[in-house]
């Protein structure tokens, strides 16, 4: 199924404006993709971009646990955000990568279908999601360039 994130080019990326007025009144966002749908996540909370590593699964964790990883003698569980919102397991592609975050101290990495970019928005640019969306880790929706971006809460994501 083909949607209009999988044929995003370098034309169609937006940085923002790096203006010193506009920059005070934006944040970074990660952006990225998972069934389809775009996602974006607070760079405040992202470590690093992983694109291939080798995961140990777990018995007895949730679905959505797809196994821990060891990242330079640190123990990270991944998560597949996939499998979280309720969303069919996907292949293993050449784009598929693993975000490690890092919320209130807790490191974990989001196993997603492909990095986008990093995207500049202000409070004003992010728009409340709808009363009745069933979105429970989606704390807002932002607009650019034809793309609709769900902001993730990534605290509610790990509860």
């Amino acid at each position: 199924m083909m949607t209009q994130l999988d044929n995003i080019t370098h034309k169609d990326l937006y940085y923002g404006d790096d203006s010193a007025e506009s920059a005070s009144d934006t944040k970074k966002y990660l952006t990225f993709v998972s069934n389809g749908l775009g996602f974006a996540i607070s760079s405040d909370n992202v470590i690093e971009i992983i694109n291939e590593h080798y995961i140990t699964h777990l018995p007895r964790v949730p679905d959505y646990i797809k196994g821990i990883i060891n990242l330079r003698g640190q123990i990270v569980p991944i998560m597949d955000v996939r499998l979280r919102m309720r969303h069919p397991a996907a292949e293993h592609t050449k784009e598929t990568c693993i975000i490690v975050i890092s919320v209130n101290d807790t490191s974990i990495g989001l196993y997603v279908d492909k990095v986008l970019h990093m995207i500049d928005l202000s409070d004003s640019d992010i728009k409340e999601p709808p009363v009745n969306s069933n979105q429970e880790f989606v704390s807002g929706i932002t607009h650019l360039n034809n793309v609709i971006y769900l902001i993730l809460d990534c605290e509610l994501l790990l509860k």
